[in-house]
């Protein structure tokens, strides 16, 4: 059957066509519909999208080891471009989607897949080469800009596939990556940069991505039902001489026009959906949190406790673990606590926040644990454990924001999500800056502190959503398609 989202657009265009005039769906079982593909087909794409999502984070933080090292080869002492080599790339994150997202609900999500995806090989390749600091930040940012893309409409694609009473489990697949990435890659980069050189970090990541993109080129299908009918509606066209018929999901206007609108609309949803504005101010901060995390972690661990940066790499896998823990606890809940609302015909996209609302005072409480524990000298596994409930509350505050925004979004989804990803990632960009020196000033203890009072302002921000998110949206609507 076709997902409530495309029966929605169906229902507006109908009202300004001749029904003999549009091109949709042949049946409620067309196999051209993404909605009735093969479970082994939608797990596939979904799996893929989850892979690529993977990757780009991976890229993310990967590279920190590294830093001292390049800046030594490359001959560079500049402090704030050895800062930027890392947080340009997050930078990138934040531009790339306003673009992206709308590009891939105007020509769909399958070209813009592939052209990112070659786009992000060549300019990891252009890192991997480069001869001073200054090229490798512009490569870098680029590499982010463009890597944004399974971020950003992943979302999307899993919305186009997955019906909605299933989503948890698609959902914890796909943030998988962005989640694990970031713990897995200062192992594998200290690691790297130790036994064959930085530049063998990237490339690895282009060869590995490189692998991806031709699966992706060969096997990935368009998912977005309005591409769909629209490229049907070209072949109909064609095959019977007809100009007068079009897509069901067109809205007819052109191309150009579109575009312009679609660009518009991550902007639009912050602006003028409150509930959008309020998690997305919340996902800077707690992604900046994170970020700030990975980025200082090595200089905890190394004055603190004498550890190498392989060594350094090692103690990150307490940060994943805590991960693959809120991803569990997440898979086994999210599901499980919709399909009782549905049930009981009372579900709503905020059912999806439930566990965003547990993660802001885990991640409090984990802030104290790894900083006060760093600060007495306790035994590292301390700090380490601290680190592992951070990383469960980042998955379950991640896991339940992004679920929220698909259900709530639907068919603009990717938008929604692209205007969450914006400002997120200026916050996982700009508070790593300024982390060593907040932390120089407090010391771990004080200034971990700090950090976990303004996570417990983020709780009753989550919670107010989750109790008054349904009212808020009906009283402030966005008219996406005016």
């Amino acid at each position: 059957m076709e997902s409530d989202e495309s029966t929605r657009l169906l229902q507006a265009a109908r009202e300004d066509a001749s029904a003999d005039d549009l091109v949709t769906w042949d049946g409620p079982d067309d196999l051209e519909n993404p909605t009735n593909w093969s479970p082994r087909k939608i797990w596939c794409h979904v799996t893929l999208v989850s892979l690529l999502t993977f990757m780009v984070p991976l890229g993310a933080t990967m590279f920190a080891p590294a830093i001292q090292n390049v800046m030594q080869d490359l001959d560079s002492t500049n402090e704030t471009l050895a800062s930027l080599t890392v947080s340009v790339y997050i930078l990138g994150w934040a531009l790339g989607p306003l673009l992206l997202a709308p590009l891939s609900e105007v020509q769909g999500r399958l070209p813009v897949y592939t052209a990112s995806n070659v786009l992000y090989v060549s300019f990891t390749v252009g890192c991997a080469v480069a001869p001073r600091v200054e090229v490798l930040v512009v490569f870098r940012f680029l590499a982010g800009a463009v890597g944004s893309t399974p971020l950003t409409i992943g979302g999307g694609t899993i919305s186009d596939i997955v019906p909605v009473q299933r989503r948890g489990l698609a959902m914890s697949l796909f943030m998988f990556g962005p989640i694990l990435g970031p713990s897995v890659g200062p192992l594998a980069g200290g690691y790297l940069t130790d036994t064959l050189g930085w530049r063998w970090i990237f490339w690895t990541i282009a060869i590995a991505y490189g692998c991806l993109t031709v699966t992706q080129i060969l096997f990935m299908s368009e998912t977005y039902a309005a591409a769909i009918l629209e490229r049907k509606a070209r072949y109909l066209r064609k095959a019977t001489g007809s100009p007068a018929l079009r897509s069901a999901l067109a809205s007819g206007l052109s191309t150009r026009h579109v575009l312009a609108r679609a660009i518009t609309r991550p902007a639009k949803i912050t602006a003028k959906s409150p509930v959008n504005a309020l998690l997305s101010v919340a996902s800077a901060y707690v992604n900046g949190v994170v970020f700030l995390l990975l980025t200082t972690a090595p200089v905890m661990f190394q004055a603190e406790y004498g550890f190498s940066p392989r060594g350094v790499g090692l103690a990150f896998v307490g940060y994943g673990a805590g991960n693959l823990v809120g991803l569990a606890a997440f898979t086994l809940t999210s599901d499980r606590y919709v399909r009782a609302r549905a049930a009981r015909g009372a579900l709503r996209p905020e059912d999806r926040l439930l566990p965003g609302v547990v993660a802001t005072p885990l991640l409090a409480a984990g802030l104290l644990w790894y900083g006060w524990s760093a600060a007495a000298h306790a035994h590292w596994g301390l700090a380490v454990a601290g680190s592992a409930v951070i990383g469960a509350a980042n998955v379950l505050f991640f896991s339940a924001v992004v679920g929220y925004l698909i259900d709530a979004f639907g068919a603009y989804a990717a938008s929604a999500i692209a205007a969450n990803v914006v400002l997120r990632s200026i916050g996982g960009s700009l508070l790593p800056l300024v982390g060593r020196r907040l932390y120089a000033a407090l010391g771990w203890g004080w200034g971990s502190s700090v950090l976990a009072l303004l996570a417990m302002v983020c709780a009753p921000v989550l919670a107010y959503v989750f109790v008054r998110g349904e009212a808020i949206r009906a009283k402030h609507p966005v008219q996406l398609s005016s």
